[in-house]
């Protein structure tokens, strides 16, 4: 299944931001992924940037999931998955990894939403004229 290449892709991103915000947080076996930027406002983008991703991963999942399972072709589907990938990197390395990076955070909230919004799209098109 397609949509497995993306969910194994995100929870690998979702390890990395998770680790990221236990090393800022100060756990000593993790505390060489806690470099700069950090202190109080590091950690709180760094909790946002891991927070967003579970809040839009899951939806994406499904989404795709269902679309894989009415028939969509594969390249739509990898079109639509790395899309939201490169997408969650970018956020992710803009509110993890920096202090401020305004093309990272315009572009990853941009390739976040159109597929998700397009995946909408399609399958509540494709629902309702059943």
């Amino acid at each position: 299944m397609i949509v497995g290449i993306y969910a194994a892709s995100l929870a690998f991103l979702l390890l990395i931001l998770s680790i990221r915000v236990i090393g800022l947080r100060g756990n000593p076996v993790f505390k060489w992924f806690a470099f700069a930027p950090n202190g109080r406002e590091g950690l709180q983008r760094a909790i946002r940037g891991h927070g967003n991703l579970t809040e839009y991963a899951p939806l994406f999942l499904i989404l795709l999931l269902i679309a894989e399972l009415n028939g969509m072709e594969a390249a739509s589907l990898h079109a639509y998955g790395l899309s939201f990938l490169l997408g969650r990197v970018m956020h992710g390395v803009c509110f993890g990894f920096l202090t401020r990076s305004l093309p990272l955070r315009i572009g990853g909230t941009a390739l976040t939403l159109f597929p998700l919004l397009g995946l909408a799209v399609i399958l509540g098109l494709d629902a309702l004229s059943r």
